[in-house]
């Protein structure tokens, strides 16, 4: 036997990517485990179109590519062309676990996790996955039948996994946002004159956000006069969002990217954004109110689902993006700004939820299969 539990190395190998909501969680968990143990050795396993590519050899991590066909959503030719490819794929999984010879491997979801924990799993490597969505991606809802235990962000996840033991610990969050949030303390705009609002739909921007938002605002006419409005649109499109603000009568800067998110998130009063598992796990442990409009075409509607736990819980307040535009946001920020103190009451229902230490635990519980 070509993988000898004996002689398996003392490493944690995180699998997995292609967006930062599935990858990030993952280094969290990395940054963890290194306090506590710096004896153990870790490296991840990705697509060379995931942003682990450019990430990861940034962060210092050794990584291996593995060229893995996506399946969810690619439609019936795209499912066609996918099956060509995936016996290259577990061969290239195959070269990779025995270079690895990981002791532990945690698949962090994305399809690029799938052969290379499948693979690990039959060779009777210890697995784990980390479910960050409420409700579970394709691959970890595979992997969810061979793996030895399963971490997962919302309480409710755990109905996917019957049969594995399923730990309801939150979303690992950075450690540069965890220490961040030890000082960090919201304040509602009681007092203050301007009230401070910011828009973030993710690193590329959200077409509906640049769209639509700016004549939401708008329409609050005088209203307006005294907010102070950060709108992050994505790369080259800084002038067409400029121009939908024309008849805003408060103050705008539109951003391509915002480099300083921390900074950003002490700046607001109030967060409109998607509803990524990772962005509402920092959002959740600052104790920041916010508005979340899922991204409609996200994979089985997980983002829907998330909003929905949030609201549900009082932590936030769920938009649908078809409501963009059509009068509800400016409904919204009305009786915000005449209310900011259900802002505070927003705040502190998200803080509550916030789990700063799920990093932790999950790392503990990975040394532990180690």
């Amino acid at each position: 036997m070509w993988l000898n539990s004996s002689k398996r190395a003392r490493r944690v190998v995180i699998a997995g990517g292609g967006t930062g909501g599935h990858l990030f969680p993952g280094v969290a968990v990395v940054e963890a485990i290194a306090q506590l143990d710096p004896s153990v050795q870790v490296a991840f396993v990705g697509s060379p179109r995931g942003i682990e590519a450019r990430a990861i050899p940034k962060l210092g991590y050794d990584l291996e590519l593995i060229d893995v066909p996506m399946l969810n959503g690619a439609g019936a030719a795209g499912w066609a062309r996918g099956l060509v490819k995936l016996p290259g794929s577990g061969l290239s999984a195959m070269g990779a676990l025995k270079r690895l010879n990981p002791g532990l491997v945690v698949s962090v979801g994305g399809y690029a996790a799938g052969p290379f924990t499948m693979l690990a799993a039959l060779r009777k490597v210890p697995c784990a996955l980390m479910e960050q969505n409420a409700t579970p991606g394709m691959t970890n809802r595979l992997l969810g039948k061979v793996v030895d235990r399963a971490f997962v962000s919302f309480e409710k996840t755990c109905e996917y996994f019957p049969n594995l033991p399923c730990e309801f610990v939150g979303n690992p969050v950075r450690k540069s946002l965890l220490d961040m949030a030890e000082g960090f303390d919201y304040q509602a705009p009681l007092e203050r004159a301007e009230f401070r609002i910011l828009i973030i739909g993710g690193s590329g921007g959200a077409a509906s956000f640049n769209a639509k938002l700016p004549a939401d605002l708008s329409a609050l006419g005088e209203r307006a006069e005294h907010l102070r409005v950060r709108h992050q649109c994505g790369r080259g499109r800084a002038g067409e969002v400029a121009d939908g603000y024309a008849d805003f009568a408060g103050e705008v800067e539109v951003l391509e990217f915002i480099d300083d998110m921390a900074e950003a998130y002490q700046w607001c009063d109030l967060l409109i954004c998607r509803a990524g598992a990772s962005t509402i796990a920092e959002v959740l442990v600052l104790g920041i109110p916010a508005i979340y409009v899922p991204f409609p075409f996200a994979a089985d509607d997980h983002q829907t689902k998330n909003a929905q736990s949030i609201a549900e819980a009082g932590a936030g307040i769920a938009v649908s993006d078809a409501d963009i535009g059509q009068g509800r946001v400016t409904r919204l920020l009305t009786g915000l700004l005449q209310n900011p103190i259900s802002l505070k009451n927003l705040a502190q229902k998200a803080r509550q939820l916030g789990r700063p230490d799920a990093a932790t635990i999950i790392a503990q519980k990975c040394i532990e299969m180690l």
